[in-house]
């Protein structure tokens, strides 16, 4: 009679890596999704705040992570709002660079 436990382990120990890496993978990946869709959702706040004649920094402090540049031209001004996501996987952090930047763009017009 074969005593087959020794192979099934190393072949558990070979692939329970891989399989923990892809898991964190997909996680920072949702991660990054769901703070592009938070970016998304509060752009229309921020924008709206701005335009009723708030200063940056009084915005910027009620929304106390976030990055806002306003970048004014002559017919529109360009309202850059981006956050930073921490990265958990070890590899995926070299690749896409750690913290992963995010940023959400929206266009005014001058009055």
């Amino acid at each position: 009679m074969k005593n087959n436990k020794g192979q099934a382990l190393i072949e558990f120990v070979l692939i329970m890596p891989i399989f923990i890496f892809l898991l964190f993978s997909v996680y920072d990946i949702g991660m990054i999704f769901y703070k592009k869709n938070s970016l998304e959702n509060s752009s229309s706040d921020i924008i709206e705040l701005y335009t009723s004649g708030k200063e940056l920094n009084e915005i910027e402090m009620m929304y106390d992570n976030l990055k806002i540049n306003v970048i004014d031209d002559s017919e529109y001004k360009k309202i850059i709002i981006s956050d930073n996501v921490k990265l958990i996987t070890p590899g995926l952090n070299r690749v896409f660079g750690d913290p992963y930047k995010i940023s959400v763009e929206r266009y005014i017009v001058n009055e």
